[in-house]
């Protein structure tokens, strides 16, 4: 297949912030400081910088390494990226700009010696590892050019694997961890069974590029993926997924090379999601859903970095790789399966809560069925048919159902939305709904995943408004939401997941069945407060990151609605019993 890439961004700009390949060996003593304001090192380090690493077809890719000082052998943690090895690249939490107040983290926290969203070698060599990050295929100096989460991907990181396995400092034991990106790469490498690979540690990562970041609902979100492919450095070329997806709009065999093969996965994995993040959420949780291996989920009610440098689960993810990269028999395996938070915006969430599985087994599902005419959710179906809409050219275009719930209640697992729906002006409809909560006097609570230095008011989202300043998506969550292109309905055999492989398009005045997959979530509702499902025509999340653009909006004229009778629009609520 002919993939279309463009140069990556140049190593000569000063944002790349590099100096070139120097290697070398170098100790690191103890108490130095290595940025500013930062963690003294607790013990001497030894770094190794710019290893050479040769993949299966003689590609040569480049990797720093820290390692406790002295001659014991030790297991490796790898920590797999574009994004540019030893504080080089655009990523950093000192960029103000893009990752305000470092969304929680304070400077005294970290050494300054970690990659971005990879692990501390400060921490990790004191408590005797070793940390390898590797510049992926086309970053910096590393050779080739750069895949943007493909197959390719996977093979070199099984390839590193190996590599860094037979250096002589290490004990041939190796495991791999970091967010995001560096999750998203485990799931790929993991995949590939390296023979030296003894456990993993996905810490939030997508896992269907199109379905879960590109084309989620089968509406293109490019933005932020351009934002990421325009901060990737090298001498070569990047893959560039967002020029394919003008040649490929649905899942084909393109978007399904980027899908890796989780039920293959051999190795232990220590996994890590949380219900606000707008790329991670869904992936997170179908992979570890997947996965064959020994597994252990824990579901945070933070935000993905202040969590991955947190140092309770520092030390818990530890025990974790003491259990498996060190065969310590410390007792890891009598760790709950599920650790997971509930979500209570306005009150207090409960956090680390010991279950079997996710959905917990005891969820019951709810239906509450769309009626139109009161703009209201009913537990009974509605036999009145009425129509309800909203015009695409407002400002928010939107309606809301509403349900008063009359005891404490949790929803946990993944709500289902089915709406009758037609389009006028336009032959098609982008959907986006959103289960939202609201206090007994109809005010929305906002879960604040962390502070960046604003403190959180009780009505913080007008405030910040009127204040000129733009809510951050990636520090405020408001519940669950789904997203559908209409013409792209339909989902797969396990009913869980849209297949996004066709188009129907809508006729004049036709009236169609939709049904809407939202991304999981647990959230407390108590007595007396509201749940406000709104549907728009527009995504009204806040950005991601500060100073991105709105994506563009569908054109035509307006959305109807059809509830009642003929048409059961309704929306299925996991519950859990009290």
């Amino acid at each position: 297949m002919d993939v279309k890439t463009r140069p990556a961004a140049s190593l000569d700009l000063p944002e790349a912030r590099y100096r070139g390949l120097k290697p070398g060996t170098a100790l690191l003593r103890k108490g130095s400081r290595h940025a500013r304001r930062a963690l003294p090192l607790p013990s001497d380090i030894v770094r190794d910088k710019d290893v050479a690493l040769t993949m299966r077809d003689g590609t040569v890719l480049y990797a720093d390494v820290f390692r406790p000082a002295g001659d014991e052998p030790v297991p490796a943690i790898v920590n797999w990226a574009p994004y540019g090895k030893g504080g080089t690249g655009f990523w950093s939490l000192d960029n103000g700009k893009v990752f305000p107040n470092r969304f929680g983290i304070a400077r005294s926290a970290l050494s300054g010696l970690e990659s971005w969203e990879g692990c501390d070698p400060a921490y990790w060599c004191d408590h005797r590892y070793a940390i390898v990050q590797v510049d992926a295929r086309g970053a910096f100096d590393s050779e080739g050019d750069v895949s943007y989460m493909g197959s390719v991907e996977g093979r070199d990181g099984a390839d590193a694997v190996h590599a860094i396995a037979a250096l002589p400092w290490c004990s041939g034991r190796g495991g791999l961890a970091g967010n995001s990106w560096l999750a998203m790469a485990q799931w790929r490498t993991a995949s590939e069974r390296p023979e030296h690979l003894a456990a993993i540690a996905p810490w939030e990562g997508l896992s269907d590029l199109y379905r879960d970041a590109l084309v989620r609902g089968g509406v293109p979100r490019t933005v932020f993926p351009a934002f990421v492919r325009d901060k990737l450095y090298g001498r070569g070329r990047v893959e560039d997924p967002i020029a394919m997806l003008e040649d490929h709009p649905l899942v084909d065999e393109y978007w399904e090379d980027k899908v890796p093969d989780v039920a293959r996965i051999a190795a232990p994995a220590y996994v890590v999601a949380s219900y606000s993040n707008q790329l991670h959420t869904a992936g997170t949780l179908r992979s570890w859903a997947a996965l064959t291996s020994p597994k252990w989920l824990r579901i945070h009610n933070t935000q993905e970095w202040p969590d991955f440098y947190d140092p309770r689960y520092v030390e818990d993810l530890r025990r974790f790789f003491d259990r498996y990269l060190r065969e310590v028999d410390n007792g890891w395996e009598s760790t709950s399966p599920v650790r997971m938070a509930v979500l209570d915006p306005g009150h207090v969430d409960t956090v680390d809560r010991a279950e079997d599985s996710f959905p917990p087994r005891r969820v019951t599902t709810t239906e509450l069925y769309l009626d139109a005419g009161a703009h209201a959710l009913r537990p009974d179906p509605v036999t009145d048919e009425r129509t309800t809409g909203y015009v695409l050219q407002d400002e928010t275009p939107h309606v809301d159902f509403l349900y008063r719930f009359e005891a404490d209640t949790e929803v946990a697992g993944y709500p289902v939305l089915t709406l009758w729906v037609a389009a006028e002006g336009h032959d098609d409809a982008d959907l986006f709904v959103f289960v939202q909560k609201l206090d007994r006097s109809g005010r929305q609570r906002w879960h604040q995943t962390v502070t960046l230095g604003l403190p959180l008011a009780r009505h913080w989202m007008p405030k910040l408004h009127q204040r000129g300043v733009k809510p951050v998506g990636a520090a405020f969550y408001g519940g669950p939401d789904g997203v559908l292109r209409v013409s792209r309905r339909g989902l797969d055999e396990s009913a869980s997941e849209l297949r996004l492989t066709q188009e129907q398009r809508l006729a004049p005045g036709e009236v169609v069945e939709a049904t809407i997959p939202l991304w999981p979530t647990a959230m407390r509702w108590h007595a007396g407060e509201q749940l406000r499902l709104r549907v728009s025509g527009r995504n009204l999340l806040p950005t991601l990151l500060p100073n991105l653009p709105d994506e563009p909006s569908q054109p035509g004229h307006r959305h109807v609605l059809y509830t009642g009778g003929r048409y059961p629009s309704v929306l299925r609520l996991p519950i859990t019993p009290a």
